[in-house]
């Protein structure tokens, strides 16, 4: 009933922060030594991790760092997307 969807590599993640979407679904986020986000990977019933995954897979093309407590709580990803110059 759970599908895994993943973005970015995950093998050069050095420090993992866990986001909780409820209904049993969740996020990694795999940071690098200069706190960039380098992967994500989701869990969750259905589609329910989906978008998040998406965004993910924008904001490591985008060579984001965004803050852990912004990625462990509940701040929008989408939010955090560089703007283009």
């Amino acid at each position: 009933d759970h599908t895994l969807q993943i973005a970015g590599l995950v093998d050069e993640g050095r420090s993992v922060v866990h986001r909780d979407l409820g209904d049993g679904a969740f996020i990694l986020f795999h940071l690098d030594d200069q706190q960039r986000l380098v992967a994500a990977s989701g869990v969750g019933p259905g589609n329910r991790v989906a978008k998040d995954i998406k965004l993910s897979e924008m904001l490591i093309a985008g060579r984001v760092t965004p803050s852990t407590e912004a990625l462990a709580g509940n701040a929008n990803l989408k939010s955090m997307l560089p703007r283009a110059a």
